[in-house]
Order: structure tokens, then C-alpha cells, then sequence
């Protein structure tokens, strides 16, 4: 099975009106509503593996960048991985979005002269629960996945408020990591960008979410990701994501991630509940958000 094969194949996916959902590719997703445009984990760039691999500092492409986001209201930061907010500094300064994420995020923002009163620092123990136009979100404590040697988080340790733009991949250290609850009316969306959970963190109406959006790279290094994802979610819907080759170009046929292994995670959704769906979205830089319309 590939993804392709559960592609979202028309003009729009049936949804609240007036919602749009584009995947951005990796973890990074636009919402749209008539009340607000909001960002999470927006990732343009896709830095070449080499590039990232010589260990020379890496800069957001700008010009990626604008092609692909126009407005937004504010920007949601799952963890500071080069690929989850490297090009947020960019965006909201050239949009004014406020950003929430980690105290490491918030640093790099400040860092790169980013004014406090654009930022929130979310809390690493609590959930947090705050409103962008017509969304209303709920921060949730999480872990990333420990796929690294010796069954550990990849760069750990957050940024540094005395961090030197730019920064070199290795530099982009995780922090503290987040999952996100987002509300729209009575549609909700549940968005995890790594593979991995803390299901005491995940309140109680994220059950019953409608669309699940959830990292399915380097899964097989948390202990049955799937299945507890699911037990704790209990979504109607699933968009697997973060699973395309991060270091391609967005205008070239999609690399998969090494493990996709997409039929074992379809098999894995169907032995929990085969009432559940599997939807995948197309990666899209250039095209207009898909519009969510209401069931007739």
C-alpha cells in the first residue's frame, strides 16, 4: 500500500464550512477559516540531506517560503527540530502571526529579533488552552519519539537564548514538545507531530476527534504507537503525516521515509477499529487550501 492509494481525490473533503486544510508536508499544516489563518510546524525549506549532513549552517529559503504561506494569524511549534520550526521566524515576521511553542522555540524566535509580545512560551507540564480567531486550541504536553542510538530523542535539550543565527541542523535542539487539540465550532482536530505520547497529558475531548493528523515516522520506536495513539484519541479519521522524504524538494515525485511501512499501519489503524478512516492529503506549496464544506 502508499499513500496515494487513500488520497483525498476531489475538489473538496466534506467538513465544516468554511474550514480549508493543506498539508504542507512533514508535520506542517495550514487551517483556514473565515475567523483566521493558523500554521503548524510550517516546513518549506527541505534542506538537502548533504546540505544537512556537512554540518554547515542552514537558512530558511524565503522565497519557498512566500510562494507557499500567505496569511496567518498565529503559529503552533510541536518541538524545535530544524524541520518543525526553522522557517517560523520567517513567517511571522513577514506576517506578524503570534507563535506558541516551547521555551527553546521561543528563544530562536528571539533570537532572531522577534519582540516578546509576539510570543507565548508554553507550559512543558500543563496543558494550555488559549484562542486564534475562530479556533480554539489546547497545548499538550507530549514526548518525541526515541529513535536515536541508545533508544534517544535526536538533539535533545533546547535552543539557547544566546544561540548565533543561523544555526547548523544539530543546532535545532528538540525542547519541549507538544501535541495540539484544535477546536472549530464542534469539528476538532487532534495534531501529533511525533510519534510518541503522554496519554495522561491527552484530555478527554480530544475523543471522538474527526480529523486525527499524526506523525507516523520513527513510530516503531515508541511501544505500540499506533494502538495507543488510537485508544487515546478514538478518532473518526486518521491523516497519517510526516512521512514524505523531508530533504526533497516539494516539486519532485515524494520519497518515501525509510519504515513507512504504510500497510502495516493501515493493518495496525483496522485492528483497532476498521470503523476508522484513513485519509491522506496531497503535499501541496502551491495550491489553495482544501475547502471542508458541511455534510448536506
Amino acid at each position: 500500500m502508499h499513500p496515494r492509494d487513500f488520497q483525498h481525490g476531489g475538489e473538496t473533503w466534506r467538513g465544516p464550512r468554511g474550514l480549508g486544510v493543506r498539508w504542507l508536508g512533514t508535520a506542517g499544516f495550514e487551517l483556514t477559516s473565515p475567523g483566521g489563518t493558523l500554521l503548524i510546524d510550517p516546513y518549506l525549506t527541505r534542506v538537502g540531506l548533504l546540505r544537512f549532513l556537512s554540518r554547515r549552517r542552514i537558512t530558511p529559503d524565503e522565497a519557498a517560503i512566500d510562494r507557499a504561506i500567505g496569511h496567518a494569524d498565529a503559529i503552533l511549534v510541536g518541538h524545535s527540530h530544524f524541520d518543525h520550526v526553522m522557517d517560523t521566524p520567517h513567517i511571522a515576521r513577514r506576517t506578524g502571526a503570534h507563535v506558541y511553542g516551547s521555551r527553546s522555540a521561543t528563544n530562536l524566535m528571539l533570537a532572531n529579533g522577534l519582540p516578546e509580545t509576539q510570543l507565548t512560551a508554553l507550559d512543558s507540564a500543563e496543558r494550555t488552552t488559549f484562542e486564534v480567531g475562530s479556533f480554539k486550541i489546547t497545548a499538550v504536553p507530549s514526548e518525541h519519539s526515541r529513535f536515536a542510538i541508545g533508544s534517544k530523542v535526536p538533539y535533545p535539550g533546547d535552543i539557547p537564548c544566546t544561540c548565533e543565527i543561523d544555526l547548523k541542523g544539530s543546532e535545532y535542539r528538540c525542547g519541549s514538545v507538544f501535541s495540539f487539540l484544535i477546536e472549530y465550532g464542534d469539528f476538532r482536530i487532534y495534531h501529533m507531530g511525533s510519534a510518541n505520547l503522554v496519554e495522561d497529558q491527552i484530555p478527554s475531548d480530544a475523543k471522538g476527534a474527526d480529523l486525527f493528523l499524526v506523525c507516523i515516522a520513527a513510530r516503531f520506536a515508541t511501544e505500540r504507537f499506533v494502538q495507543r495513539a488510537l485508544t487515546a484519541v478514538e478518532p473518526k479519521r486518521v491523516v497519517p503525516m510526516h512521512y514524505d522524504n523531508m530533504f526533497r524538494a516539494a516539486d519532485k515525485p515524494m520519497w518515501l521515509l525509510p519504515r513507512t511501512a504504510f500497510g502495516r499501519l493501515v493493518d495496525d489503524i483496522q485492528e483497532v477499529s476498521k470503523d476508522i478512516e484513513v485519509l491522506t492529503l496531497p503535499l501541496s506549496h502551491t495550491k489553495p487550501p482544501l475547502l471542508l464544506e458541511s455534510k448536506p
